[in-house]
């Protein structure tokens, strides 16, 4: 709610009217002693604009971030919202389901998904259960609405660009969009869990087009509730940590799983980790 203040000056002439100042009146709901302002108004900052004929190199890489490791946990929680935090899954499902932000169907973002796919990617689909008729004592099949589940949302599959543009004589790196993955038990006919766990793809961001929100969106930072840090805030300054999923490749672009495993995995991981840091480190003279 917006309040004006009207500013009276007091001169040997008499009274002078210098102005009026809109004040915000304190939003006593929120449980604070102080009205935050700086993230639910904030606006993302501009990325310089790049050109082709400044781009000297160019490699894409897909990054998976695993919301387990401690770095990561402002990304996961809190899993049900409360206040102004939310999850960043809650921010992007409340985005689409709001039209904010389109959620495609893969990193080509081509193809759209409508809401009610989303949300049967996040768990909201509808089952069929047995029920007993309390009358009859007949057996019949029921249609139960089930509920988004957003707090199985655990890991990220992040596809960002690494670039070297020659006109500022700079390595950078930028997001293009991520996809959160969706980890939970496989449900049987009676909608009972079982020991399966599947993986799902819930649908694709496109970063450019989401940094308006995420950049309105509050993220936990440690030690401080005061502290002014966004999602976009998030994955500007890379706080996140992720290993190598993928590469751009002649093979498809496939996978690194698709060609090693295990240990060998994580070796080829960081093998093009370090061939893109060693790339920038011989580019310049010390």
């Amino acid at each position: 709610m917006m309040k004006k203040l009207v500013i009276i000056l007091l001169t040997g002439a008499g009274l002078f009217l210098a102005g009026t100042i809109e004040t915000r009146s304190q939003d006593l709901t929120t449980g604070s002693i102080y009205q935050k302002e700086n993230i639910p108004y904030s606006r993302p900052v501009p990325l310089p604009h790049l050109r082709e004929a400044d781009v000297g190199w160019s490699k894409r890489i897909w990054r998976m971030v695993d919301l387990r490791e401690k770095m990561n946990h402002p990304l996961y929680f809190p899993t049900e919202p409360f206040g102004s935090r939310m999850s960043l899954i809650d921010v992007l499902y409340h985005a689409v389901e709001n039209e904010e932000i389109q959620a495609y169907r893969s990193e080509e973002f081509r193809e759209t998904y409508d809401l009610e796919t989303v949300r049967n990617n996040l768990g909201a689909e509808p089952t069929v259960t047995i029920v007993v008729d309390p009358d009859t004592g007949e057996e019949l099949p029921q249609m139960v609405e089930g509920e988004v589940r957003t707090f199985e949302v655990r890991e990220y599959l992040v596809l960002e660009e690494w670039f070297l543009d020659t006109r500022h004589s700079r390595f950078g790196v930028r997001i293009i969009g991520f996809a959160p993955i969706r980890i939970f038990q496989r449900r049987d006919d009676q909608g009972n869990e079982t020991e399966e766990t599947l993986r799902r793809q819930v649908f694709w961001i496109y970063y450019a087009h989401a940094r308006e929100v995420l950049a309105r969106s509050e993220a936990y930072t440690a030690n401080n509730d005061l502290a002014s840090l966004s999602f976009d805030d998030v994955f500007l300054q890379r706080r996140f940590s992720g290993y190598i999923y993928r590469e751009s490749n002649v093979h498809d672009n496939r996978r690194i799983m698709d060609y090693a495993l295990g240990r060998d995995a994580l070796y080829e991981s960081e093998r093009i980790h370090n061939f893109i840091f060693n790339f920038e480190q011989d580019l310049w003279e010390y």
